[in-house]
């Protein structure tokens, strides 16, 4: 008896993290209530998030030296799906740059340390740029996905 491949276990916990977030994170852009009750969870998210998308990366290296033959569909899957880190990567250091010069709770111990992430419209592009890179993750989680679902199903 062959035991199932960890990829699809591990991919639903990357896409999880790497949609929820990014909702969540452009939710609060408007609703700061939102953004408080949440506050260190999203930064933890995004972190959490990136390494998912480390794991769903080897463990489908690890598939895909297990397949027989790849077909085309693969290939474009293994394509988009090896610029997924790299996206969560730079999604989770926006996050937490983001987060510190909007977060309650990070306020004091920011404008003690390094104020300037709290002076002038740098909170604003801070959000803005944020908002952007939530769109980003929400495009490419679900280019990756849609890649892997049709390599999964199609000529099945």
């Amino acid at each position: 008896m062959t035991t199932p491949p960890l990829h699809p276990l591990v991919v639903h916990a990357a896409v999880m993290l790497l949609v929820l977030v990014p909702l969540a994170i452009l939710v609060s852009l408007f609703w700061r209530g939102l953004r408080n009750r949440l506050d260190w969870l999203l930064p933890l998210g995004a972190v959490g998030g990136l390494i998912t998308a480390i794991a769903a990366e080897v463990t489908g290296n690890t598939l895909l030296t297990q397949l027989k033959q790849g077909s085309q569909l693969v290939a474009n899957h293994v394509e988009l799906g090896q610029k997924g880190p790299w996206v969560a990567g730079v999604f989770a250091v926006a996050t937490i740059l983001w987060w510190l010069t909007n977060s309650e709770v990070m306020k004091s111990w920011v404008e003690a340390k390094q104020p300037w992430l709290r002076r002038g419209r740098i909170p604003l592009i801070a959000s803005i740029l944020m908002g952007i890179a939530c769109l980003v993750v929400l495009v490419m989680v679900y280019l990756i996905g849609d890649s892997g679902a049709a390599a999964a199903w199609i000529g099945r």
